[in-house]
């Protein structure tokens, strides 16, 4: 699998290709807020900053907005989550959106960064 990177917001990056980026939400996430119900997310062709609000996922436990970990244009979306969004619940390494023409405004976390990040948190 190609390197993944990651956002304090509990997004995942997974950069394909040139200027291509996969989004998603942690396993972290999804183990915390448990059993997603609704995924509502952004639009093909909408143009995110990195810390826009590019959807939200309503969990059995609450509501959590999607924060973009990048600056880009919206190229796809996977419309079967949305259909389905329980899908994530079973596979939380699906992806939620892809984006095009990415920019890094902000540093993103390593898995190792990350994991330490999480440790913390939890003990916060």
């Amino acid at each position: 699998m190609t390197e993944r990177f990651f956002s304090k917001q509990h997004m995942w990056v997974q950069f394909v290709g040139g200027n291509t980026a996969l989004i998603g939400v942690t396993r972290t996430m999804v183990e915390r807020w448990k059993s997603p119900v609704c995924i509502n997310l952004c639009d093909e062709g909408d143009v995110l900053r990195t810390g826009d609000v590019a959807g939200d996922i309503e969990f059995f436990k609450g509501v959590v907005d999607l924060i973009s970990p990048l600056s880009g244009t919206v190229d796809t979306v996977h419309d079967a989550l949305i259909e389905n969004p329980q899908l994530l619940g079973v596979n939380p390494d699906l992806y939620l959106f892809t984006l095009r023409d990415v920019r890094r405004d902000k540093p993103l976390l390593t898995a190792e960064e990350y994991a330490r990040y999480v440790r913390r948190e939890g003990k916060a």
